[in-house]
């Protein structure tokens, strides 16, 4: 049931903690998947597909080669530029 007293973050929290720390890793890495598929369903103002070079496209295919802790590594430091360096650009 929705409250509408608390936002979807509220709620998210009062369910599985305030960081998260009841969910899984498969419910985390879902969620995340979840999140950056509704931020990139679309232009906005903040992503453009068209703005994608070709470099990094490519670099995409070849994700397989990094090992679990790597891929976590190098999804916190893109979030970590999207969230602080995000007017660089």
């Amino acid at each position: 049931m929705i409250d509408n007293d608390f936002t979807l973050l509220d709620e998210m929290k009062e369910c599985w903690g305030q960081t998260f720390e009841q969910l899984n890793n498969s419910e985390r890495l879902w969620l995340l998947s979840s999140v950056i598929g509704m931020m990139t369903g679309g232009v906005t103002e903040n992503y453009n597909p068209h703005d994608v070079s070709d470099g990094v496209a490519d670099a995409t295919e070849r994700f397989d080669e990094l090992s679990f802790y790597e891929q976590v590594a190098l999804a916190e430091a893109l979030i970590h530029q999207i969230k602080y360096h995000r007017y660089n650009r």
